[in-house]
């Protein structure tokens, strides 16, 4: 009779318990699952993209822990060429890049300056700037440079890689691949050339670079951009970003009709220009994309900061009704990428330490909640000396993964594309999700309090006592960071066991830990 009724409604019920407090060190909660209703559903390789830079050394991406890392991360998509360099790079420097090699040898420059001379002569040709830009030969490829001005002043450095390395790093991952372009100092021609020289390869027998995804420049209503201060002095504003917008996609398209483009790249959840450009029906537009670092710099409370990330929901819940609004017949068409997202743009301890496997995990849940078709973390190997937003410390020979990389893990291995409406009483530190898909079901539970210990009693009628589960279990037990180096003393894949359902029903989590617990269900 209570199977008859459960599959009628169609609602497996996860604890009857009021939230209350058992001890100081204990807690319990009630979790509601209706898991024949959809509430989102994608393809969640497509949310676990990441950033790499033209800045990087071409040994930390040769690094083959790396690279193993990498490939069981499995991330559907790759950004370059590095957030704010994108509106300060040439991305081809042919006949005025003279060095062979991707970078210049400080040893050069400061040699060069000792003896007096003008180190950048030590590896451009000076003659090929005219009228405040560089005239680049396309008909060849050379590694491109960087500027530091609007009068297209060279700058003293230029990465140690160059675009031609970082393309053929994206098509041996097999990954869809996103180029920003510089739209803050470059030129139409520019970006237009880059679009056709990914496809030139075919002519030497080699495979063409299948850049589906192009993106307008960087953060242009961020006053920090090249490009967002103009000639004049007057500043980027909707109407300015979205004329060059137009200029630069629709050339593009010309170029090559099967790619995608994008913009605005707005720098936070005010979703600046975006709307201005959604409205404007002569820009073609086939995603929209913007940046989220939601924590404030100086939070240090979980609870702020993990709700803080649920702000994410509201901003695509925005995007959508200025899609429906103004190009109804497009909504369902055009894609939202969230191109650049880490915990908060100062990179701090939060950055590196546990909080921000914790915080992760939260985020790529609300981020599969709001509908999002594609977000990529900010970013490989930034470091600082206080933290960092890399999922890799470079300067650790074993490049151990930090703990932002294991939320990310968890939900390429143990997550599902499907989340089911779920309803959750427990303290504000606790966040759940439950996804589902081809016969199994994984509640991912966060426990974000860091002295109690959460008990999640499961009332499941149909599920037996004696049902097996798999138990994924990830905290300080893997992951230890020493906050001298800010370098990883332990770095472990989550604990993985078979677990049988107790007598009472009741999953422990631990203090300041993810778990996920996955089981079989009827399709």
């Amino acid at each position: 009779m209570i199977k008859r009724c459960i599959n009628k409604v169609g609602i497996f019920i996860i604890g009857f318990l009021t939230v209350f407090s058992v001890s100081a060190q204990t807690v319990k909660g009630s979790l509601v699952i209706h898991p024949e209703k959809e509430t989102a559903s994608y393809n969640r390789f497509m949310l676990l993209g990441t950033n790499a830079g033209v800045f990087y050394e071409e040994s930390y991406l040769m690094n083959l822990d790396f690279q193993a890392y990498l490939r069981d991360l499995k991330p559907g998509i790759l950004r370059i060429p590095g957030g704010t360099w994108s509106n300060e790079l040439y991305w081809n420097g042919n006949r005025v890049r003279i060095s062979e090699e991707s970078y210049i040898e400080p040893d050069d420059w400061r040699n060069a300056i000792k003896q007096g001379k003008n180190p950048i002569t030590v590896a451009f040709d000076t003659t090929r700037y005219k009228n405040g830009k560089w005239d680049v030969d396309y008909s060849g490829y050379a590694p491109g440079f960087r500027i530091h001005d609007l009068d297209h002043h060279l700058s003293d450095y230029h990465g140690f890689t160059d675009v031609l390395f970082l393309h053929k790093f994206i098509q041996a991952f097999g990954a869809e691949a996103m180029v920003t372009v510089n739209m803050g100092t470059g030129t139409v021609e520019m970006a237009v050339e880059w679009v056709k020289w990914t496809k030139q390869r075919k002519k030497y027998a080699r495979e063409p670079f299948d850049v589906k995804y192009w993106e307008m420049g960087n953060e242009l209503d961020g006053d920090w951009e090249l490009g967002h201060t103009m000639a004049d002095r007057s500043k980027m504003d909707a109407a300015e970003y979205v004329r060059r917008y137009k200029k630069f996609a629709t050339a593009i398209k010309k170029a090559d009709p099967t790619v995608k483009v994008g913009g605005s790249v707005a720098s936070n959840m005010g979703l600046a220009f975006i709307e201005e450009l959604i409205k404007d029906q002569g820009a073609p537009i086939d995603f929209i994309s913007f940046h989220a670092y939601p924590s404030r710099d100086k939070d240090r409370d979980f609870v702020k900061m993990i709700n803080h990330a649920a702000e994410i929901n509201h901003a695509v819940s925005r995007i959508k009704k200025w899609l429906a609004k103004y190009r109804p017949e497009d909504k369902d068409r055009v894609e939202i990428a969230l191109t650049e997202w880490n915990i908060k743009v100062a990179e701090d301890i939060t950055t590196v330490d546990l909080t921000n496997a914790l915080w992760s995990a939260v985020m790529l849940g609300e981020i599969a909640k709001s509908g999002l078709d594609i977000a990529i973390q900010w970013d490989m190997f930034s470091t600082t000396e206080t933290g960092g937003h890399g999922l890799f410390n470079p300067k650790d020979p074993g490049m151990k993964p930090r703990s932002q990389y294991w939320a990310m893990y968890l939900w390429a291995h143990f997550m599902e594309n499907k989340m089911i409406a779920s309803e959750l009483k427990a303290p504000e530190y606790v966040r759940t999700y439950v996804t589902r898909d081809n016969g199994m079901m994984a509640v991912m539970i966060v426990n974000g309090s860091k002295t109690e210990t959460l008990n999640l009693k499961f009332n499941m009628p149909g599920l037996q006592k004696h049902t097996q589960m798999t138990e994924v279990s990830f905290s300080k037990e893997q992951y230890v960071l020493n906050t001298e180096t800010l370098i990883p003393d332990k770095s472990e894949k989550p604990d993985v066991k078979q677990i049988t359902m107790n007598r009472d029903n009741t999953i422990s989590v631990p203090p300041f830990s993810i778990k996920i617990i996955r089981f079989s269900v009827k399709k």
